[in-house]
């Protein structure tokens, strides 16, 4: 038995199967069919532990947290002129001829964001791009709404953010079956409805 486990290191190297092997399955010729046996080599290259591996690639992108400079329901007339970076949910997004508009939304409330083509076309189209819950970062300066366009329902209805850069941090890839935004009731009955399918 000795014997057979010193020899046992040579079994997995040798290419060609060891003859003990082979007895064995003469002596009981019923195992042949039911049993499959494989031979591993491995071989030794003093090349392939030498050789320094190729640096991998590490992109800008990667691993870098997006730092906010502010809260979305927490921006006022006190910040009016002043560049701010805010991160959430689109909310609600309307084009009003060249103008869209996004509602933007996180914990502390909704902030209106707002783009021109003729200001930032990258970032406009961007923002013409976006549907419902997608998650984003959004770069701008904050100014004060016109008169016209003035939301007393809203905290930050005296304000709007002027976008200069967004960045998409996360998509929707499909449409949700019903807004997350919408009341308690108006949930019930999309469930109901739902359920009735």
């Amino acid at each position: 038995m000795s014997l057979f486990l010193r020899a046992f290191p040579l079994i997995a190297l040798r290419s060609k199967p060891f003859p003990l092997c082979r007895t064995i399955f003469k002596l009981n010729p019923k195992l042949l069919p039911n049993r499959t046996i494989s031979y591993a080599s491995a071989s030794f290259s003093t090349e392939t532990q030498i050789s320094d591996p190729k640096p991998s690639i590490i992109l800008k992108d990667t691993l870098q947290w997006v730092s906010r400079t502010g809260f979305c329901g927490e921006l006022s007339v006190d910040d009016v002129g002043k560049r701010v970076r805010i991160c959430g949910w689109v909310a609600l997004h309307r084009v009003h001829g060249g103008l869209t508009f996004l509602n933007l939304r996180d914990h502390t409330g909704i902030v209106q964001v707002t783009t021109l083509p003729d200001e930032f076309p990258k970032a406009h189209s961007t923002v013409n791009e976006l549907r419902l819950e997608y998650v984003i970062a959004v770069e701008g300066i904050v100014r004060s709404r016109p008169s016209e366009s003035i939301n007393k329902k809203m905290r930050t209805g005296l304000i709007e953010v002027a976008v200069e850069h967004v960045q998409v941090l996360n998509a929707v890839t499909s449409k949700l079956p019903f807004l997350v935004t919408t009341a308690d009731d108006a949930k019930d009955t999309v469930k109901e409805e739902i359920r009735l399918r």
